[in-house]
């Protein structure tokens, strides 16, 4: 079946959920405004669009679309979708792609977690607090900004760099086979879960905490 010409689709005044829930291969740029409703702007071939989905589970957004397999498409040209909206305090990936996110209010907590998900995580934040998880997949996540408390989890194939991150606080599970970055002023607790080394960015916290049940260690570089 032939996927179809390029488009795209603007959905608007859709009401801004307490949790979102993204699907399938999609490039997903997240941005935060002051309107109350968000806005989504998809972009791909005509007739995968037209299988998209915007779906309501109780206080939870899901998105995503039926990627059938008889379509006739180049898989280089991913779905794209760009999410304005007023702030979501938690955010689940499953599937593959690119999630790009501005979490620019200084008052907020959000957590974002990737299950069975293999992309890249890219994070611009100004926040209270940012929770990252990533496990049961293979993704790389990134972040920079301000933060007050950093918590970040990772395990199996997947790999955090929070060194772009200034945290006053953080909180460190690293169960991964990649090496896990962080930065942190006041207080760190670092648990080593696996064989991979955490590594943080000097200086070093005021206090910090280690717990080792691998063969990692703790690493300090400028």
């Amino acid at each position: 079946m032939r996927a179809g010409d390029w488009i795209e689709i603007q959905e608007v005044d859709i009401a801004s959920p307490e949790a979102l829930k993204l699907h399938n291969h999609m490039n997903v740029v997240m941005e935060t405004w002051d309107s109350a409703a968000m806005e989504l702007v998809w972009s791909g071939p005509e007739n995968v669009l037209a299988n998209r989905w915007v779906e309501w589970d109780g206080t939870t957004l899901e998105l995503g679309y039926e990627d059938r397999c008889q379509w006739m498409r180049d898989l280089d040209a991913n779905v794209g979708l760009i999410i304005k909206t007023p702030g979501i305090p938690h955010i689940a990936l499953h599937g593959q792609g690119r999630f790009h996110a501005s979490l620019l209010d200084s008052s907020s907590a959000v957590s974002i977690d990737a299950h069975a998900y293999a992309g890249y995580i890219e994070l611009d934040c100004e926040l209270d607090s940012l929770t990252v998880r990533l496990h049961a997949g293979a993704s790389s996540a990134t972040a920079e900004g301000d933060v007050g408390t950093l918590l970040l989890f990772a395990s199996g194939l997947s790999g955090v760099d929070a060194s772009a991150v200034l945290a006053d606080r953080a909180f460190i599970n690293q169960s991964a086979h990649p090496p896990l970055r962080f930065r942190a002023l006041e207080y760190a607790y670092i648990e080593l879960n696996s064989h991979s080394n955490v590594v943080g960015r000097l200086p070093k916290p005021l206090d910090y905490q280690v717990v080792r049940n691998g063969s990692g260690e703790l690493l300090w570089e400028d």
